[in-house]
């Protein structure tokens, strides 16, 4: 377990957020040093999007004058807030901040990519680089899936409020069964699938409470 503070916030890193990440990468089985370093590369890219993405988050929650902490744990992470003190708007805008400071942090590492000389980059910093993109992309739009309790699922609660929760969930149980069919079909990856499926299935169980 890695604890630290980054502006002020306190950072805990679980081991297992490495193990899954490493899953994630599909680079665990490596056979040789090139293999080793190429995982570690991804490992701190991974590192460094996620935990830009719950300091999205994170400065949000602290800009209402609320105390946070970040945690990062097995397939993703979390930036905590004393509960039932913001409204829906000021939810909102909390939930939002972090796929849009990762989408921010992609745009930025492709620009200072692009306009490095090509003399300051061999085949460890192309992996890096590629590595920090694609990871920042995928995460923020597989976070902004309207499931529940991604992202997406949290702004759709948001916006619909109280009153429509089952109308969030019904989309939460369609949206993880089509989105755990197609992300299958395009990657043949079960571990995003599997995860769908169960955040479908955590909230057709929750629906059956107002049944």
């Amino acid at each position: 377990m890695l604890r630290f503070s980054l502006f002020g916030i306190p950072v805990d890193i679980q081991p297992f957020f490495w193990l899954t990440l490493g899953m994630i990468s599909g680079r665990l089985n490596v056979d040789s040093t090139q293999g080793i370093i190429s995982l570690v590369l991804f490992l701190i890219a991974g590192t460094i999007s996620i935990l830009v993405h719950e300091l999205g988050h994170a400065f949000t929650i602290r800009k209402f004058g609320l105390p946070t902490a970040i945690t990062l744990e097995a397939f993703g992470g979390y930036a905590t807030y004393p509960a039932g003190i913001l409204n829906r708007q000021k939810s909102f805008l909390v939930t939002a901040a972090g796929p849009a400071a990762q989408l921010l942090l992609a745009v930025l590492v492709f620009l200072i990519y692009r306009n490095l000389p090509s003399t300051a980059l061999n085949a460890n910093a192309i992996d890096f680089f590629t590595s920090l993109v694609e990871i920042s992309i995928f995460w923020a739009l597989i976070n902004l899936l309207p499931v529940m309790p991604l992202d997406g699922g949290q702004l759709v609660n948001a916006a619909l409020g109280p009153r429509r929760i089952k109308v969030t969930l019904w989309i939460s149980i369609l949206t993880a069964a089509a989105g755990g069919i197609i992300i299958f079909q395009q990657t043949g990856s079960l571990i995003f699938s599997m995860f769908l499926a169960y955040f479908g299935y955590q909230a057709y169980k929750e629906l059956q409470n107002f049944c």
